[in-house]
């Protein structure tokens, strides 16, 4: 097999192997640019005659090294110019090699820093961006160039642009990337699209993440940045998902898990991994446990945790009642961590307990605690966005509560109980009514509004078949007793005659 070659999945059979020609004429040609820059044409001649040898005899190794050195060439004499043309000639020969063509973008890819203006750099990842569009192998080296092309651009105040260029990229679909540098780029593409405020394609870009990586402790860096980027898509259109993200980074980063050595032999690999799949499966047999020890924070750290948790809280009570979000109160009321905040634990306690909240009193007891968060800023939109929804949670878990001890009520009353005048309690019903968060029928000439219990369809159905059993049980009576005054009559008959 010494004299075959693998390029692009075929085996290639190598002609001649022109090693010696290559340990010969590259040297002599770079010595020859050297020495004297009017010899450039000169130099390059004599590598693109080597160059069409070692392509026709199939050298790939050779190739490869031929189109390296005209590359470097290029870059001695900083003909910056020539480098971009003979490159783009290159690609395109026939029969040209894969393999050879892919040593030759990754040199070009060093001499992007090396280049002496930023004209240069443009043109130079113009050209290797165009030599490289729908060839799979080189898509790592196209998406780098990418990359660094929508930095250039965002520096330059044209953040729609780059966010063009990054949106180009298909980086699930690269089978050769890394994982963690795909994870990367894609963080970049939602990160250029929220600059330019378009949500809709962040939070389709974002699905392509799948979030089971970030259960790598390795990865806890890129987690972070993740979530806090799904906070902004999610802070002003869902509390729900924001609190849950919020949650996400409230957790404390854990130790990485021991690497195995690579420079083990098969047999001493598989004799670890046996071992290891025993250990997992006592593991499952045995009480569940954390699967990792937590990190050891600072004050610092454990602060910022403690106030990432506190914003869990505050928007998962912002957030609509439902089943899900009673769910996720639930779900913090059992976090230890809230014992080091005990106001928003009590806040979080008054808004699942089933007494009603008075305005007035939460305000005097929370109201300054509150104001110190910045979601509660009322000199920024949405902290006057948070300051309204937080009156609608409270006026709301005050309707529920009245809807679960009250079947009917004067609209009177219960705007004394809302602290609020009667057309703006209507409003609330309805749009708790609407949202069928309650059942509820006002009596608007009597000023009375009556609360009816949510019944499913299988209830609203067993209560017709109950009916139904009872109307035929009283008419099966009814027939039984008109029979028996029919023969007790036939019988007196009987006995007068």
């Amino acid at each position: 097999m010494d004299n075959y070659l693998f390029d692009g999945g075929r085996i290639t059979k190598m002609e001649v192997d022109y090693e010696p020609a290559c340990d010969e004429k590259i040297p002599l040609a770079k010595e020859l640019a050297k020495k004297n820059p009017d010899a450039f044409h000169e130099a390059i001649e004599i590598m693109l005659q080597l160059e069409k040898q070692t392509r026709l005899g199939a050298d790939m190794v050779s190739c490869s090294r031929v189109l390296v050195a005209i590359c470097q060439i290029c870059l001695q004499t900083s003909n910056w110019n020539a480098l971009n043309e003979y490159v783009s000639l290159l690609v395109r020969r026939r029969s040209q090699l894969k393999q050879a063509v892919v040593k030759m973008i990754q040199e070009c890819c060093t001499y992007v820093d090396k280049t002496p203006d930023k004209e240069s750099k443009l043109k130079l990842i113009d050209t290797l961006r165009s030599v490289t569009e729908g060839k799979i192998y080189v898509e790592i080296e196209r998406a780098r160039l990418t990359k660094i092309l929508a930095d250039i651009k965002e520096a330059d105040g044209d953040v729609v642009g780059a966010a063009a260029v990054m949106e180009e990229l298909q980086v699930e679909t690269y089978g050769s990337m890394d994982k963690r540098e795909k994870v990367e780029l894609i963080l970049e593409q939602m990160r250029l699209c929220l600059l330019k405020e378009d949500y809709v394609s962040t939070q389709i870009i974002s699905k392509k993440i799948s979030i089971k990586f970030f259960d790598d402790p390795a990865q806890h860096d890129l987690k972070l940045k993740f979530y806090n980027l799904m906070i902004q898509l999610n802070r002003d259109t869902s509390f729900l998902n924001t609190s849950r993200h919020y949650q996400a980074i409230a957790e404390p980063p854990r130790k990485k898990a021991p690497e195995t050595d690579e420079s083990s032999t098969g047999d001493e690999k598989k004799k670890s991994e046996d071992k290891k799949t025993k250990e997992e499966d006592d593991k499952k047999s045995e009480p569940a446990t954390a699967l990792e020890p937590e990190i050891e924070l600072t004050d610092a750290q454990k602060k910022e945790l403690t106030d990432k948790l506190v914003c869990a809280v505050i928007y998962c009570v912002l957030a609509p009642y439902d089943n899900e979000q009673s769910d996720m109160m639930a779900h913090l009321s059992k976090n230890k961590k809230l014992e080091d905040v005990p106001a928003y634990k009590e806040i979080l306690r008054l808004f699942m307990s089933k007494e009603l909240i008075n305005f007035d009193t939460f305000n005097a007891d929370f109201g300054m605690i509150l104001a110190e968060n910045d979601m509660f800023k009322d000199n920024t939109k949405h902290g006057k966005k948070c300051i309204t929804e937080l009156k609608d949670r409270l006026i709301e878990h005050n309707i529920r509560i009245i809807a679960m001890y009250y079947s009917r009520l004067h609209l009177t009353r219960m705007s004394e109980l809302l602290n609020l005048p009667t057309n703006r309690c209507e409003e609330y019903l309805s749009k708790l009514a609407n949202s069928d968060t309650i059942r509820v029928k006002i009596d608007r000439p009597a000023g009375i509004v009556y609360f009816t219990t949510k019944k499913s369809a299988s209830d609203i159905l067993n209560n017709w078949a109950t009916d139904v059993n009872q109307l035929m049980s009283l008419v099966n009576k009814t027939c039984h007793l008109i029979n028996k005054e029919e023969c007790v009559y036939s019988v007196m008959c009987a006995v007068e005659d």
